[in-house]
């Protein structure tokens, strides 16, 4: 399989490398080297509670290779408010080991995709609820609590918002105030306490809108909010003067000193096409877990791992009307892990094994109706079609084998562990 340089930030599958062993003890050190690594743990400041091996391993990788779409570079959102930034500021991300889109999710744009982009917004993309080009965290507090807090940013621009229209918005919004070149204009929404901030700030420069959405408590967060309205647009005028593609997320953990396998590169139009019917479109929604998980299995040991999922089909930026692969990458730090994983997937309504990888299997029951796992060394993949609309139950294992399973062989014959 082909692909054109410079439609992602890193090849298809490539795995990024984690080394860092930061902050911990010699012995703790000595602990990392071994290959296998499970039941390593990694104790960060304000996670003293984690029942998590490593409750926040993400640091993100810069990806210089900007995308355009009709003509003109694409501002990123989540190069805008990164998680480096949080940590930065003091504010934690909820930790969780299983990717969960009020979390952390990424809606970005990638390079390639014939498919159209589909705004549910005819004027701009609202944070709160909408956007093809969006980022959203959810946080928690240095007891590990979770806080009803929630960051989240969409960009957008006429290239994929059908009018970029400020008027609605700044008609009603409070006096401007500037940062650099951008201009921000802001909203409060009503609270029961009114030292909590709620509401969303507007910010525009050019051709291009960003909308920053807040829900922070008085005693949490709160008062940060004057310095994630400058970081964001302090990122957002540069971004604007060299514009770059979305970071990677990739993990920096002694409790997973191995690559973790990334889903989003392997959704390549060629795989996804076919199955979905309709040409795939730029749009990818990737939702990264933001904890080291582990999980015991057949022989009573933790085993580490990291999960990632992605999702591409349609360029709808509401999840309900896309129709889309979904794509869940686990991560082990043991082949043999890896292998009881897929051991222990129920076999009710089992089809015949897919011939996808070192091994596969078509679920026709479970879960997730029609779903293919393979696993390729210490690699697990999760394949099934998302269709809330046509299929909102799955599909048959028949459907399954016809349409998924062609899919997973294109992207585990482009999967090689770097």
């Amino acid at each position: 399989m082909k692909f054109k340089a410079g439609l992602w930030p890193i090849g298809v599958a490539t795995l990024v490398l984690v080394t860092s062993c930061g902050g911990m003890s010699g012995s703790d050190i000595e602990k990392a080297k071994d290959p296998n690594g499970d039941g390593q743990t990694v104790q960060r400041p304000g996670y003293a509670n984690s029942q998590y091996p490593d409750p926040a391993p993400i640091k993100e990788k810069a990806n210089p290779q900007a995308v355009r779409i009709g003509g003109k570079p694409v501002i990123q959102a989540c190069n805008l408010l990164t998680v480096a930034d949080l940590v930065a500021l003091g504010i934690m991300v909820d930790s969780r080991p299983d990717p969960n889109g009020a979390t952390f999710e990424r809606r970005y744009l990638v390079g390639d995709g014939s498919g159209p982009l589909r705004s549910s917004e005819n004027t701009y993309a609202k944070a709160l609820t909408s956007g093809v080009n969006h980022c959203v965290y959810s946080l928690q507090d240095n007891q590990g609590n979770q806080t009803q807090e929630r960051l989240a940013v969409a960009v957008s621009q006429p290239a994929y918002v059908p009018t970029v229209d400020t008027k609605p918005y700044l008609d009603d919004a409070d006096p401007s105030l500037t940062v650099g070149p951008v201009k921000i204009f802001s909203k409060r929404r009503k609270t029961e306490n009114p030292s909590d901030a709620s509401g969303d700030a507007a910010l525009v420069l050019g051709d291009t809108l960003v909308d920053l959405d807040f829900e922070l408590k008085a005693d949490k967060s709160a008062g940060k909010l004057q310095d994630l309205g400058k970081k964001v647009a302090e990122n957002f005028a540069k971004q604007v003067s060299a514009p770059a593609g979305a970071n990677v997320i990739g993990y920096d953990s002694a409790a997973f000193p191995k690559s973790v396998a990334q889903p989003c590169p392997m959704l390549t139009p060629d795989a996804v096409t076919p199955a979905i019917g309709t040409d795939a479109s730029p749009l990818v929604a990737e939702t990264p877990a933001t904890a080291v998980g582990d999980m015991i299995m057949t022989n009573s040991t933790k085993h580490n791992y990291v999960q990632i999922d992605c999702e591409r089909g349609t360029g709808h930026d509401n999840g309900i009307d896309r129709r889309a692969l979904h794509l869940t990458a686990i991560s082990f730090l043991g082949e043999d892990a890896a292998k009881s994983y897929l051991g222990s997937a129920p076999n009710d309504g089992q089809s015949a094994p897919a011939q996808v990888g070192d091994e596969g299997q078509v679920r026709s029951k479970g879960q997730t109706n029609g779903e293919v796992l393979f696993r390729k060394g210490r690699f697990v993949f999760k394949l099934y079609l998302a269709d809330h609309n046509a299929a909102p139950d799955g599909i048959s294992g028949a459907d399954a084998t016809r349409l998924l399973v062609p899919a997973a062989q294109k992207m585990i014959s482009a999967f090689h562990e770097q």
